[in-house]
C-alpha cells in the first residue's frame, strides 16, 4: 500500500490552521485595554463569586445607578450607615446622673454636659426621677427648676431657666415617679438651641425648688436624664 504524499496544498492547510489557533489563544490572553464591554460579557456571567472582595468600590459605581429597587431588603441596617452623614433628626447626646440625693430647697442636682456641633440645631428633652418615702404622707409634691449655662446654678437667673419640673403624688407608701420638665412659662430661655457657626459647649444642672408632704419627710432625687436631638 503506498503512501499518501504531501503536497503543497496539505502543507499550507496545515500550517494555516496551526496560524489560526495560535492567534486566537494569543487573543484570548492579551486583549487589549478597555477592549472588552458589557456588550462582550454574556448575560448573569460576572457573579458575586468572581468579583474580588473589595474591588467594586464607591469610585467604581455610577452615581443613581443602585436605587431601592437594586438593595435586598434587611440587607442595609442602622448598623451600615453613617449616622452624621444624614440629614434627618437623631439624638446625638444621651447624658445621665444616677446619684441619689435627699431633695433639698435651694440646692442643685447633676450636671449634665454635653458639645453642640456647629451648624446642628438642638432640642433637649428632659426628665428627673424623684423618690417619695413612706414617711411623707400624701398630697406630696416636688417642684424643680431645668436650668442651662448657668453661671451659679443654686443662685440662678430669669436667664438660666429653661425648663419646670412639677409632680404631685396623691399615692401611699414609697413611690418613686419621673417627671418630663415642661418650658419655663415666660421663661427668658429655651431648651432648643439654634445650630452655631462653631461648636459650644452647654450644661444642664436642676434647682430644688420645693418638696412638701402633708406630714413627714423624704423626698430625694434618684436621677436626672437629658437626650438631646440634633438636626443639620
Amino acid at each position: 500500500m503506498k503512501r499518501p504524499r504531501l503536497s503543497y496544498a496539505n502543507v499550507m492547510a496545515t500550517i494555516a490552521v496551526f496560524i489560526a489557533l495560535g492567534g486566537s489563544a494569543y487573543t484570548a490572553t492579551k486583549l487589549k485595554k478597555n477592549s472588552v464591554g458589557t456588550k462582550q460579557i454574556k448575560s448573569n456571567a460576572v457573579t458575586t463569586a468572581k468579583i474580588k472582595k473589595s474591588a467594586v468600590t464607591g469610585a467604581k459605581i455610577k452615581e443613581g445607578s443602585v436605587d431601592g429597587s437594586k438593595i435586598v431588603d434587611g440587607s442595609v441596617t442602622g448598623a451600615d450607615i453613617n449616622a452624621p452623614s444624614t440629614s434627618f433628626s437623631q439624638v446625638v447626646a444621651r447624658l445621665r446622673e444616677t446619684a441619689t440625693a435627699p431633695f433639698e430647697p435651694g440646692k442643685f442636682y447633676g450636671s449634665l454636659s454635653y458639645t453642640q456641633n456647629a451648624g446642628e440645631d438642638n432640642q433637649a428633652l428632659t426628665a428627673m426621677d424623684v423618690n417619695f418615702s413612706a414617711g411623707c404622707e400624701s398630697p406630696r409634691v416636688a417642684e424643680t427648676l431645668l436650668l442651662e449655662d448657668a453661671g451659679s446654678p443654686p443662685v440662678p437667673t430669669p436667664y438660666d431657666i429653661v425648663g419646670i419640673g412639677f409632680l404631685e403624688d396623691k399615692g401611699s407608701g414609697s413611690v418613686a415617679r419621673r417627671v418630663d420638665f415642661a418650658p419655663y412659662p415666660g421663661g427668658f430661655s429655651s431648651a432648643s438651641k439654634l445650630a452655631p457657626a462653631n461648636s459650644t459647649g452647654h450644661t444642664f444642672t436642676i434647682y430644688e425648688l420645693t418638696a412638701n408632704c402633708t406630714s413627714g419627710s423624704g423626698v430625694s432625687i434618684t436621677g436626672a436624664g437629658v437626650d438631646v436631638i440634633g438636626t443639620k
